[in-house]
């Protein structure tokens, strides 16, 4: 899930990353300046999911109160980027001597979330100095700043180390895919303050009745267990000339509900050739519950899927699971082909593409 600007604010002020004051407008309501009293000049931001706000007319500046009204109401009667402004922040202009650029996302290829920083905010982040993260040892102070120095932060950084250290905290504890500042605004007063927000939650951790879903061109189904095991796989099953239909992941011991509701939705694509359920050994994950959900998705596709499926599956009740999917295979003529921890995940991928391209 993404958030607005002034939502990202919420979280940056409760990790104790320092944000200009401001207040918010709504459509709708009447534009008032009085409360609370920021000053002159102050900053219009459109709250819009848009980049580049101030190119697009979604970022304005006010010098004067007998301005204000009239250009809050401009701003509400336009759209930016396609998207209409039903929300303005309005905040105070900071007189700014330096911008930087902090933030911290997950990588594929180093398969670790990675710190990304840039002595030059705004559109110097091209150049950002990029560090992966070793999530078995902690963020410390010393490799934050050593951090900074290698990315060409010359001043002292003890104050910029610790906003990256706040921002950290949010990133793990609200569950992440994206927490930056872009600009980190030194002023020149010589306070740091965050001059923009944006925030990328997971939606698999703040909703787990929702999983993500991806459409991509291929034609083979996948479910998958397991957030990073389940990238992987894909990489797997395209190393061996697999053409996957979708991304999706049900980790986290779903119920059998949820499992059957994303079961439909990845099945219901026409011109399929095969769908692959794979995941690991499971430790916690209900190997019978869930299966059963697939069965329950399966049984409601239409036409009936005929095409090869293959279960790569280990875990808690996974052999009463296996035991019951044989039985249905046999009674109801599901063309299932079951897989536990003897075969490896990408072997079942091998076997996923010969049953379903004809490949040896």
């Amino acid at each position: 899930m993404k958030l607005r600007e002034f939502e990202g604010k919420k979280l940056f002020t409760q990790y104790g990353i320092p944000m200009p004051r401001g207040f918010l407008l709504n459509s709708g309501e009447d534009v008032r300046d009085d409360i609370p009293a920021i000053g002159y000049p102050r900053m219009l931001k459109a709250q819009v999911f848009a980049g580049d706000r101030k190119k697009h007319g979604g970022i304005e500046r006010v010098e004067a109160s007998s301005d204000f009204a009239s250009r809050a109401e401009g701003m509400f009667g336009r759209s930016v980027l396609g998207e209409a402004v039903e929300k303005i922040l309005v905040v105070e202009a900071l007189a700014i001597a330096e911008e930087y650029y902090i933030s911290f996302s997950y990588d594929t290829d180093a398969r670790s979330p990675v710190l990304a920083l840039s002595p030059s905010g705004g559109s110097g982040i091209a150049d950002a100095h990029v560090v992966p993260i070793d999530m078995t040892r902690d963020l410390s102070v010393s490799f934050i700043q050593e951090s900074l120095t290698k990315a060409g932060f010359s001043e002292d950084v003890s104050g910029i180390s610790e906003i990256v250290r706040s921002l950290w905290e949010l990133f793990i504890k609200e569950y992440a895919l994206l927490a930056e500042i872009n600009p980190l605004i030194k002023t020149k007063e010589g306070k740091l303050i965050a001059g923009d927000a944006k925030v990328i939650l997971d939606d698999a951790k703040i909703a787990p009745g929702e999983r993500r879903f991806i459409e991509m061109d291929g034609d083979i189904a996948i479910l998958a267990s397991g957030g990073g095991a389940s990238l992987i796989n894909i990489d797997t099953l395209l190393h061996y000339g697999g053409k996957p239909a979708n991304y999706t992941e049900y980790s986290g011991n779903p119920s059998a509900r949820v499992v059957a509701d994303l079961t439909r939705r990845v099945l219901e694509r026409p011109n399929l050739k095969g769908c692959w359920v794979v995941g690991g050994t499971a430790n916690f994950t209900d190997i019978f519950e869930t299966l059963n959900g697939f069965l329950d998705g399966l049984r409601e596709v239409r036409p009936k899927p005929l095409y090869p499926i293959v279960i790569r599956r280990d875990g808690p009740r996974q052999k009463e699971a296996f035991d019951f999917l044989k039985e249905v295979a046999k009674n109801e003529g599901y063309n299932l082909h079951l897989y536990g921890k003897e075969t490896s995940m990408s072997e079942s991928a091998k076997k996923m593409i010969t049953l379903a391209y004809g490949k040896k």
